[in-house]
């Protein structure tokens, strides 16, 4: 049982700088330097690597029923130093689980806001900048169509 506390300890302060990260994108979404974000996504995609590792190990660590959620395993155990530290981590994970959801659900919206602002704005540029060819006989709908959908197409 040791060996699996030492690696809920390891998930904790994994998901605590996972949570780091997601902090630190909102505060590249917000600051619009978007630029930063592509080498927070790869520290990041590093990280769930390592989580999933973690995990694996906790699956090994566990034995015969992986199937079992970490709740019943705290029940089963003795009264003890043991059983209220697996509590407390329990309730760290929990409560990072819940905090990394938030601030993920957080960016995800204000990139959907970003999207639909940049969206607006290349509709506003483009059809000034190229003429529109709206109300004239040689407008061509294909090359229209495909001017407002450029954002799209990137994306």
């Amino acid at each position: 049982m040791n060996r699996l506390l030492e690696v809920l300890q390891l998930l904790a302060d994994l998901h605590k700088q996972l949570l780091e990260i997601a902090k630190k994108k909102q505060e590249i979404l917000i600051s619009g330097d978007i630029n930063l974000l592509l080498p927070l996504i790869s520290e990041e995609s590093k990280l769930l690597k390592k989580i999933k590792q973690a995990e694996e190990e906790r699956t090994r660590a566990i034995g015969e029923d992986v199937n079992q959620s970490f709740t019943r395993l705290i029940e089963q155990q003795p009264e003890g130093d043991l059983k209220e530290k697996m509590k407390s981590i329990l309730g760290i994970l929990q409560q990072r689980f819940e905090e990394i959801g938030r601030v993920n659900h957080l960016n995800q919206q204000l990139l959907e806001q970003s999207l639909t602002y940049t969206q607006y704005m290349i509709n506003q540029i483009l059809p000034a900048s190229e003429g529109s060819g709206l109300y004239s006989a040689g407008a061509n709908p294909k090359e229209m169509n495909e001017s407002v959908r450029l954002f799209d197409a990137k994306a």
